[in-house]
């Protein structure tokens, strides 16, 4: 994986994050729990998945 592919998947998450603050998620581990999490795991990890293995 390239630098740039990198520095864009960390945008990615940090602004996912911002999101998550801003609906006033302030603990990741409570809010993955809740069925309104602001955080979607799902499209993060497919997307995470599809670049494991890359270098």
């Amino acid at each position: 994986m390239d630098v740039e592919a990198k520095i864009a998947d960390l945008t990615v998450l940090a602004d996912t994050l911002r999101a998550a603050l801003s609906a006033g998620c302030d603990d990741l581990a409570t809010c993955a729990g809740t069925s309104d999490c602001a955080i979607p795991f799902t499209g993060l990890a497919r997307s995470a998945g599809s670049q494991a293995g890359q270098v």
